[in-house]
């Protein structure tokens, strides 16, 4: 099966935040997005729902599961440590307050 073009393997993480907060919010996917891009990820992308703003949905692509596992074994630099830290204080619920999921593409493409 190909990959799609977010990734073989997929991590969805979803969490409430005050959209008052949103700056904040941004800010700090910045510097998660920056990190996970370096350390190897196949992508990385933030969503907000249209009709609830303070729902929002992190997608990180990798090129397999066991790339995924690979990557998650790797020690957190003592400065992402902060930025997670600083993110699960605008988390509705703090880190309990965040729902993850995991997803593997279907290829539909020869159907038929």
């Amino acid at each position: 099966m190909s990959a799609s073009r977010i990734g073989a393997y997929v991590l969805q993480h979803r969490y409430r935040v005050d959209p008052s907060h949103r700056e904040q919010l941004l800010g700090l996917l910045a510097d998660i997005r920056a990190y996970a891009l370096d350390l190897g990820v196949a992508s990385f992308e933030v969503w907000q729902d249209d009709t609830d703003p303070w729902l929002v949905t992190e997608l990180h692509g990798y090129d397999s599961w066991s790339h995924y596992r690979r990557l998650s074994q790797k020690p957190l630099p003592a400065e992402m440590e902060q930025v997670y830290a600083d993110l699960e204080r605008w988390i509705e619920g703090g880190a309990a307050g965040i729902e993850t999921r995991t997803w593997n593409p279907q290829d539909v493409s020869d159907i038929r």
